[in-house]
C-alpha cells in the first residue's frame, strides 16, 4: 500500500511538473504581457548575412511600444509597435505557443523569443497593419 501511494505522489508530481512546463512563460513573453521593460540584442544570419538586432520594450501611456530594430553598418529598418492591453495578452500568449514549437531553434539563438517578426501569427494579425506597426528607415 505504501508503495502504491508513493508511486501515486511521484505521477502526481511529475504530472504538476509537466503541466507546469507547458504553459511556463518566456522572460519575453511576461515582459509583453504586463509591459516591463524589456531589453535583448543579438544577430541572425540571412543568405550568408549577419544582421544585428535589438529588441525593446516600453511603457507610454496606456500603449506598450515593441520596437525591432534590424541594423547593420549604417543600414537599419526599425519596426515599430504599439498595442494595448488585449493586445499584449494575445501576444504574449501567441509568443508561448511559439516557443514551445520552436523551442530548439531559439534555444540556439535565443534573439528569436523576442522577434515577433517571426511569429507568422502576430505577424499577420498586427505587425501587417500599420494602424498598429510602422516600419522606417
Amino acid at each position: 500500500m505504501k508503495k502504491n501511494l508513493f508511486c501515486l505522489f511521484l505521477l502526481v508530481v511529475a504530472l504538476g511538473v509537466a503541466v507546469e512546463k507547458s504553459i511556463a512563460k518566456t522572460k519575453f513573453s511576461n515582459a509583453i504581457a504586463t509591459c516591463e521593460e524589456y531589453y535583448q540584442d543579438g544577430s541572425i544570419k540571412y543568405q550568408n548575412e549577419y544582421f544585428n538586432l535589438t529588441i525593446t520594450l516600453k511603457p507610454k501611456g496606456d500603449k506598450c511600444i515593441y520596437k525591432e530594430k534590424i541594423h547593420q553598418g549604417e543600414d537599419f529598418q526599425m519596426l515599430t509597435c504599439k498595442f494595448n492591453k488585449s493586445q499584449q495578452k494575445f501576444i504574449s500568449e501567441s509568443m508561448d505557443r511559439f516557443y514551445n514549437t520552436f523551442q530548439t531553434q531559439i534555444g540556439k539563438n535565443p534573439i528569436f523569443e523576442a522577434k515577433l517578426t517571426s511569429n507568422a501569427e502576430v505577424f499577420q494579425k498586427y505587425l501587417v497593419d500599420n494602424q498598429y506597426c510602422q516600419i522606417s528607415h
